[in-house]
């Protein structure tokens, strides 16, 4: 088997200029790059975990009471409410029975009054109006009702 062999001229790289000792500069040791920021410790973010969880639980443990009390509240006007409702409807029922025209003449009556012969309507205005179509209108008087009866004395509301 043949053996290669080499060129008998071998290229050489040109050689770098070398300056004198005098014009190149100084050496120095660099330093090792720094950190930029510092890797925090798994004890610091354990701790920093810890009171995170622990302020959201009395975080959620204030807000729960404050809505339980906010809801015992609204129970007791809720509560309230239903009872002045029954008082209201109450007292609606009493205006009511007051109010009804026999039970008034019933208690007229009992206060010594009487029942008039006779009712009169007097009128509502004296001016003249004007109509819908610009026509002066003149008032109507009203005309007597007939004679009410006589009210005769009774037991009570009806």
């Amino acid at each position: 088997m043949p053996v290669a062999t080499a060129p008998a001229e071998v290229g050489r790289a040109p050689s770098p200029v070398r300056l004198p000792e005098r014009a190149r500069p100084p050496l120095r040791v660099v330093e090792p790059p720094r950190r930029r920021r510092p890797r925090p410790s798994i004890r610091r973010t354990a701790i920093a975990s810890i009171a995170l969880v622990a302020g959201s639980l009395l975080t959620v443990a204030g807000a729960d009471a404050y809505l339980t009390q906010g809801q015992v509240r609204l129970t007791r006007l809720q509560q309230q409410l239903g009872k002045e409702l029954g008082r209201h409807h109450d007292l609606e029922a009493k205006v009511a029975q007051l109010s009804n025209p026999s039970a008034v003449v019933s208690a007229a009556q009992q206060h010594g009054l009487q029942a008039p012969g006779q009712v009169t309507d007097l009128p509502l205005a004296t001016t003249a109006t004007t109509g819908p179509a610009g026509s002066a209108v003149s008032p109507t008087p009203s005309t007597p009702s007939p004679s009410v009866q006589s009210a005769a004395p009774s037991a009570g509301p009806r």
